[in-house]
């Protein structure tokens, strides 16, 4: 889901320029993808810029890595909630869902042996249930 506009601030420079890229793009998009895109209208943007921008909305909590896709997504809302990615490997559709209880189980989990996760992803792929009615009526 794409935050409405209003839900945030909207970010300025090239951090903007990338953010408005996310949003349109409707899906996950990778960094050298929004490249190509910028370079339209910017012919000499370079990669260092792309990904300075994104990691900056990242750390404002805007954008999301999807780690097994290498790629990126507007983030549904810009609290710091720990979420689960499911990722249909038919359409490339990609949900986003709160798991919070679930990461903060696995958490307390493994603080038992003395690990302290800094960076919890979870990421699921399978097929969507689109897709799989789809699958199911051929």
């Amino acid at each position: 889901m794409i935050p409405p506009k209003e839900s945030f601030p909207l970010p300025t420079g090239n951090d903007r320029l990338v953010f408005d890229v996310l949003r349109a793009a409707g899906g996950p998009v990778s960094a050298y993808d929004i490249m190509d895109r910028l370079k339209l209208d910017r012919p000499r943007i370079a990669p260092t810029t792309v990904y300075r921008a994104l990691e900056q909305l990242i750390r404002a909590g805007r954008v999301r890595r999807i780690e097994s896709l290498n790629a990126y997504l507007p983030a549904s809302d810009t609290s710091d909630r720990a979420v689960v990615f499911a990722i249909c490997d038919d359409c490339g559709r990609v949900q986003e869902r709160d798991a919070g209880a679930e990461v903060g189980r696995i958490t307390k989990a493994l603080a038992k042996d003395g690990f302290r996760p800094t960076h919890p992803v979870v990421e699921v792929h399978g097929r969507c249930g689109d897709c799989d009615a789809t699958v199911g009526k051929a």
